[in-house]
């Protein structure tokens, strides 16, 4: 102990003496360690760290299956839950749950409340108990015992004032009365919906239960594995029900379909998995080059120490000792730097989450706590011993019959430490070049993705939605009624210019499929029959979204009931199903298109009009085939509405709110946002990645330029007496720059071309995440060679101008 103590004050002594050096060297280290903590930060809340329920990794959901429909994974319907549930034999409980827009009233302004109707097991199927009062209970999901309900902490906070006397009140919820029976715990979070506020029971309809509803599949299913059940034995259970399914519903399941049990930890991860592990990489990689460049700076701070070192082991120091003690001031730098490069983390950790516009899953639980500042430790003290160890080898390996004639000279400046040097540069610019090549990818990859058309024109639209309380418009006539009167009300608005609701609006996150059978077509045995988004929409829709009209017309104000009913299809639609024909007149129906069902007993709906195909999914999503229904002809009591304004979209909100509130006091908007804002947060993580990954390559470049400059640097003082000899003896001043310039760039190539090579591995690992790039791309490649060629360059053409300068009077007369 007391040899470490005194290895430490021997250390600090020697650093406090540096300042300059201490601090470029924690800066690095600072920047290779911050990034890594900020990404670990993220991981470690996504991916790590378990969900916030009982035994987590005992949690599962299951999905429909259909891989002849572009690998469609949907929700379930309520004959399937039912059957999942009777007949599972993997699991202790199961719950679904649908969504559920909670318009509350009688608690300052009208709001409406996100919320979830879920049936009685589904907070016993999570096993989390209420903070106060109770949850739901198995059987409280029956018809006459609906009408209580579940309170989020942040709204029991937020409307409440936190009073615990909550419990047993009644609100008003869609203009129904509800009996607050419990408030969940702060730290809970509804599975698939993260923003649910309320929790109610779900209560099957008598029409729900019939067969002819198992493909109505709006159900998200939670379920808890029986004790010793695993997640491979109820996938092989679940593909021998569905098996058996399709054979007792031959009309309502085809012959692919299939039921897929997935972990509830990697449903969590989304998409984000690839992005965040990439990120890792990256980072991983900055951290390399920050300990390649801090190495290069200890060898040459050694140049200094190499008469000291020689001392100390004539003196009796054993190599043993100078390595600890070299080690020891490594090891004092990397933690000075863990330090601040904590401090950076938490700032971009914190600026992470405030501007998080990318639905980052988990992203309140991303912060920087104790497993944070644990992995913070140990690489801060592996980045000490990876900067460290060679330089210490190498410094307390002295020749001390040379050293102390040459007066420290020759302790660092043999061809063992010059040999270093240059690989250590070489190292950093092959993964700086490797970082700037992926990053490339994925701007060039941004650019065409935002280069990309919507096929409507998204500038000046501000979109929300509305959900109509049961209680005050039960009936279709009613639904049609309000928004016969709102949409006139909002074109009113000064600086409106027209105004249209849709039931699933584009870039919302939302969608609605469907199948049908087209008429005069055939479906061959072996394909999958038509299917694609169904939208109700109103006549003023195309017009506000500026959907351009092809052929025929749009929806009209006649397009109503008791009158035959009309579509609008896409021009996706009418390629591939009327190719060669007039669109207009042609019929389709809904249902399997395999003749199954007696089509006769179903209305036929006739194409009135073709519109330009809107990008509904993402803009990188393959199209989908798209039609339009009257909203009068099948009303919606959920809608989204959209309104093109003269200006600023933004400045519109509360007039909006006004339009809305003198057509309905108690009915509430939300999910405002501009049409901008959505197509924006569709691309947000690959937003995300993309400047992430730049902002740790541009860090890599700097790093990388200054070894190079740093190296070359040194090498030209430490040549100083051959380049004087050499201009003394006749050679001219731009051989010397020639010369120093060759040496450099010799590096720089080198570690250019296994850049290259490993940048052409490895960047086969972010395929998935380009959009209209290959991973091979070789205009990227390219550039990104001539780059950092380019500023190897003029890294080294500062140093080869100074040895240019080199006066050999002076170098010969100080030999």
């Amino acid at each position: 102990m007391d040899t470490l103590l005194q290895d430490l004050r021997y250390s600090l002594r020697r650093l406090t003496k540096s300042p300059a050096f201490a601090a470029i060297v924690v800066l690095t280290l600072a920047l290779g360690i911050g990034a890594n903590t900020a990404i670990f930060s993220a991981v470690n809340a996504i991916l790590l760290r378990p969900l916030p329920y009982h035994e987590p990794g005992e949690l599962v959901t299951i999905e429909h299956l259909y891989p002849s429909l572009d690998g469609l994974e949907a929700p379930v319907s309520v004959p399937g839950f039912l059957d999942y549930q009777r007949l599972g034999r993997s699991f202790e409980s199961m719950a679904v749950q649908s969504g559920w827009a909670a318009n509350l009233t009688g608690v300052g302004d009208p709001e409406r409340l996100p919320g979830a109707r879920v049936t009685g097991r589904f907070f016993t199927t999570l096993q989390v108990p209420a903070l106060i009062g109770r949850t739901l209970q198995p059987g409280e999901d029956a018809a006459g015992r609906e009408h209580m309900v579940v309170l989020s902490y942040g709204v029991w906070q937020r409307l409440f004032g936190g009073d615990r006397g909550v419990v047993g009140r009644t609100v008003s919820l869609n203009g129904e009365s509800y009996e607050v029976v419990g408030v969940m715990p702060r730290e809970f979070r509804d599975f698939f919906n993260r923003n649910v506020e309320v929790w109610s029971p779900l209560v099957f309809e008598s029409d729900q239960l019939t067969d002819d509803q198992r493909t109505s599949e709006f159900l998200n299913l939670t379920a808890r594995l029986r004790e010793g059940a695993t997640l491979a034995g109820a996938q092989a259970e679940m593909r021998s029900l569905a098996e058996r399914l399709k054979r007792q519903y031959p009309d309502n399941y085809p012959p692919d379909w299939n039921l897929v049990v997935t972990a509830l930890s990697t449903q969590a991860t989304g998409n984000i998995r690839p992005a965040l592990l990439l990120l890792l990489g990256a980072v991983g990689f900055v951290l390399l080059i920050a300990c390649a460049n801090v190495a290069n700076l200890l060898l040459s701070r050694a140049a200094a120490r190499g008469k000291e070192i020689a001392i100390r082991s004539a003196l009796g120091a054993t190599r043993d000792r100078l390595v600890r003690q070299l080690l020891t001031e490594s090891a004092i730098l990397s933690l000075a730097g863990g330090v601040v490069g904590l401090l950076l983390a938490y700032w971009g950790v914190r600026s992470l989450v405030a501007i998080n516009a990318v639905n980052l899953p988990r992203a309140d639980e991303i912060q920087v706590d104790g497993a944070v500042a644990l992995f913070t430790l140990g690489v801060s003290l592996l980045a000490g011993l990876l900067f460290g160890l060679a330089p210490a080898l190498h410094v307390a390996t002295p020749n001390l019959q040379s050293t102390l004639k040459e007066g420290g000279r020759g302790a660092t400046g043999d061809r063992g430490s010059h040999a270093i040097r240059r690989m250590l540069v070489v190292a950093e610019i092959a993964l700086a070049l490797t970082l700037l090549t992926g990053a490339g990818l994925l701007i060039k990859s941004f650019a065409r993705l935002q280069g990309v058309d919507p096929g409507f024109v998204p500038e000046r639209l501000l979109t929300f939605n509305l959900a109509l309380p049961e209680a005050r418009y039960p009936s279709d006539t009613q639904q049609v009624a309000l928004y016969d009167r709102l949409l006139p009300a909002l074109s009113a608005v000064p600086g409106v210019q027209s105004a249209g609701a849709t039931s699933v609006m584009p870039f919302s996150g939302n969608w609605s499929t469907g199948t049908f059978e087209i008429e005069g077509h055939q479906t061959p045995e072996d394909q999958p029959g038509p299917w694609g988004d169904i939208r109700i929409a109103s006549p003023g829709f195309f017009e506000t979204l500026r959907l351009p009209v092809i052929r025929g017309r749009v929806l009209n104000e006649q397009d109503r009931e008791g009158t035959p009913v009309v579509a609008v299809v896409d021009e996706e639609f009418v390629r591939r199903y009327w190719p060669r024909d007039n669109p207009i007149g042609k019929r389709f129906t809904f249902g399997p298109p395999d003749g199954a069902v007696d089509t006769t007993s179903r209305e036929w709906i006739e194409v009135v009009g073709v519109v330009g195909h809107a990008a509904h999914e993402g803009l990188d999503a393959d199209p989908r085939l798209q039609l339009y229904l009257s909203y009068r002809q099948a009303p919606q009591p959920f809608m989204s509405v959209a309104i093109r304004t003269a200006g600023d979209p933004a400045r519109f909100v509360n007039l909006v709110r006004e339009a809305v509130a003198s057509v309905d006091p108690e009915l509430p908007i939300s999910n405002v946002r501009s049409m901008e804002e959505l197509i924006e947060q569709s691309v947000g993580q690959r937003r995300l990645s993309m400047m992430l990954l730049s902002l740790f390559s541009g860090i890599a470049l700097v790093l990388a330029s200054i070894g190079i400059y740093g190296v070359m640097s040194y090498s030209v003082t430490q040549r100083s007496r051959e380049l004087g000899v050499r201009i003394a003896l006749g050679a001219g001043r731009a051989d010397v720059v020639r010369l120093v310039l060759r040496q450099g760039m010799s590096l720089a190539l080198i570690g250019i071309g296994i850049g290259l090579a490993a940048a052409l591995l490895l960047t086969r690992l972010i395929e998935s995440q380009l959009y209209g790039v290959r991973a091979s791309d070789p205009v990227t490649f390219a550039a990104v060679a001539i780059l950092l060629g380019t500023t190897a360059l003029v890294a080294n053409l500062v140093p080869a101008l100074r040895a240019m300068r080199v006066d050999p009077a002076v170098v010969l007369r100080e030999e």
